[in-house]
């Protein structure tokens, strides 16, 4: 059932695709010339379009991919995504045809309804695919935290582009191309969860800004290193050895840092700083979990003589 459901839906996006594209206008002058400024009006929106309906069918793909079975609730909000999506040429040739506020706001909402709805999906899919409640709990509230910044910066575009028409054109172009680099991030994250022990798991997921240094540090690490070029899986998990190694290594320089700071008798907030450091050898003792795990010697399949 799973893999019809999937056929049909990629056979309406290409439908979709194929429509948008096909509806593309071709003005001409009087002497017969093509408008070419228009013409690429026309395919600039049309690219717009593309990357949006793109970027749709990669994040739900990739959702599905991650579950053996579809439910009848998930397949009834899935069959009304697509019916939304299918309304999205429409919009773009109103766009296309004339470029005024009134048709720019009806772009601007219907793309804002199919991505709260693509969310609620995505969201849905990981519920069912994440089997670890401690695991569920984090990766559930991280994505309820992106789905509501997500909402509230669509809607200030709607609202940024019923004043400025053609900026708000551009802000439509580029966060589709922004959304899909996000994507390859949390897959290339998602490699790195899998890779780690359940204890290191959760430790990961609750302290990952601690581990990177920082959201855009995160960001740009994950990004590089999933546009190289392949790699064996060998050199793919010591890499990851090493993020962890550094992050390990990082721990130990904060607990260093804060018993030297405990030992002076200087600290005015020393209840905090104990609270902190009990945080620090928690996670620290995860990290030691792994280590044992990797280095655990393996059981000879070879019978004893």
């Amino acid at each position: 059932m799973k893999e019809r459901v999937l056929l049909f839906s990629d056979a309406i996006i290409a439908i979709i695709l194929t429509i948008i594209v096909l509806e593309l206008p071709i003005d001409y002058l009087s002497d017969g010339t093509i408008k070419f400024p228009d013409l690429l009006r026309s395919i600039g929106i049309y690219f717009i379009s593309f990357c949006f309906v793109a970027n749709l069918w990669f994040q739900t793909a990739y959702a599905f991919n991650r579950v053996e079975k579809i439910k009848n609730n998930i397949l009834v909000v899935y069959l009304m995504l697509l019916f939304l999506l299918s309304l999205i040429p429409a919009a773009t040739r109103l766009l296309i045809e004339d470029t005024t506020r009134q048709t720019i706001v009806i772009y601007g909402v219907l793309s804002l309804i199919v991505i709260l709805i693509m969310r609620r999906l995505i969201l849905a899919l990981t519920n069912q695919a994440t089997i670890k409640i401690d695991d569920k709990k984090i990766i559930i509230k991280t994505a309820n935290r992106r789905d509501m910044f997500t909402f509230f910066y669509r809607v200030l575009l709607v609202l940024f582009s019923y004043f400025f028409i053609y900026p708000a054109l551009i802000l439509y172009l580029i966060l589709p191309i922004f959304s899909f680099l996000q994507n390859i991030v949390d897959r290339e994250e998602e490699q790195l969860i899998e890779s780690l022990h359940q204890d290191q798991q959760e430790a990961y997921l609750e302290n990952r800004s601690n581990v990177w240094g920082g959201q855009f540090n995160r960001y740009s690490h994950l990004l590089r290193n999933s546009l190289k070029d392949g790699g064996d899986d060998k050199k793919k998990s010591d890499y990851w050895e090493d993020i962890m190694k550094d992050w390990e290594k990082n721990i130990n320089e904060e607990i260093k840092r804060i018993e030297d700071q405990l030992k002076s008798n200087k600290v005015s907030n020393r209840s905090q700083m104990e609270l902190e450091l009990k945080q620090l050898y928690h996670q620290r003792g995860r990290l030691q979990k792994r280590s044992n795990f990797v280095n655990k010697p393996k059981p000879s399949s070879q019978p004893n003589n």
